[in-house]
């Protein structure tokens, strides 16, 4: 049995070493150019640099081993922005699309200010869906959801705290 008193102090003892776990909410998703959305956006996607598949490679006698992809630069994910009484989402939507529909952006692990780590994020574009609206619902605030589509090459950016 590898579950002794003693084991188990030597795994929390090295798990405690590796220090606090990461917090999903200690995140800002920020557009450029768009910098006071920042304070809107709930939900985004944090990018994770990785291979983007396998490659199967066929061997004697019906066997089979994998060789890694490139590495996947195209992401996708989903985003969602807390609307305003004064529509300052659907401004944004409205600016997004005649500024051409593309944007860049910045991801923190932090707030904009302080931060420990960010990722740079290019070529954004978002697919919003339809909002829900529904009478009988007086203890929500609306939400534009969608999907956001970028690219994430690995530039990350070294934190100031």
């Amino acid at each position: 049995m590898i579950s002794t008193g003693n084991y188990l102090k030597t795994v929390l003892g090295t798990v405690q070493a590796m220090g606090d776990k990461a917090i999903s909410s200690d995140g800002m998703f920020v557009p450029v150019g768009y910098e006071d959305m920042r304070l809107l956006c709930k939900q985004f996607p944090q990018p994770v640099l990785s291979s983007n598949g396998e490659i199967p490679i066929p061997g004697p006698l019906g066997t089979e081993t994998f060789q890694s992809q490139q590495a996947k630069i195209n992401h996708q994910g989903q985003i969602a922005f807390y609307e305003t009484e004064d529509g300052h989402v659907q401004n944004f939507i409205r600016s997004l699309q005649a500024n051409g529909g593309r944007f860049d952006a910045a991801i923190y692990h932090g707030t904009m200010e302080q931060y420990k780590r960010g990722w740079r994020i290019t070529d954004c574009f978002i697919q919003f869906e339809d909002v829900d609206r529904d009478w009988e619902n007086r203890s929500q605030v609306i939400l534009l959801s969608g999907t956001i589509f970028f690219h994430y090459t690995g530039d990350d950016i070294p934190g100031n705290i």
